[in-house]
C-alpha cells in the first residue's frame, strides 16, 4: 500500500458558517467549496498546503456523525490518507486482518472513492482511505 499524503482531517461541527469563518478569518484558510453528502451531511473543504480541512455538519439528529457530535462534541473525527489504489489497499489490509467499516469502497465527497477502517488496530482512531477519481 502506498500512502501518498494526509488527504484531509475530518472535523465535526455544529455550525458550519461559524467554523468556516474561524478557519478563514483567524487562520487565513480559504474556502474551496461546500457540498452535500447524501441527506445527512454538508461538508466544507478548506485547503491547507497539500491537506484539506474537512468541516462536517450533520443535517439530521440521527446518524453516525450526528451521534458523534452529540456524544463527543465538535472536533476532529477522523484522519484520511490518500492511496493510489483503494481496492488493492483494502486487499492488503484484509491480509493483515484489518477490515473496513460499512460499505467499501464507496463514493466519497470531493470526487473520491473512500473506505473507513475498523479503528481498533489504530488505538481507536478512525482512519479513512481516499482515492481521488
Amino acid at each position: 500500500m502506498n500512502i501518498g499524503r494526509v488527504h484531509h482531517m475530518g472535523m465535526i461541527v455544529p455550525n458550519l458558517d461559524r467554523a468556516i469563518g474561524g478557519f478563514r478569518d483567524v487562520l487565513g484558510l480559504e474556502l474551496d467549496h461546500i457540498e452535500p453528502y447524501g441527506d445527512e451531511l454538508v461538508i466544507a473543504f478548506l485547503p491547507c498546503g497539500e491537506t484539506l480541512v474537512e468541516l462536517i455538519r450533520p443535517l439530521t439528529e440521527e446518524g453516525f456523525s450526528a451521534d458523534w457530535l452529540a456524544s463527543a462534541g465538535p472536533g476532529i473525527q477522523h484522519v484520511a490518507f490518500e492511496v493510489d489504489d483503494l481496492e488493492a489497499s483494502l486487499r492488503e489490509l484484509a491480509a493483515k486482518g484489518v477490515r473496513p467499516t460499512g460499505a467499501a469502497p464507496r463514493a466519497g465527497a470531493g470526487n473520491t472513492i473512500i473506505a473507513f477502517l475498523d479503528p481498533e488496530p489504530f488505538g481507536g482512531i478512525i482512519v479513512e482511505l481516499v482515492q481521488p477519481r
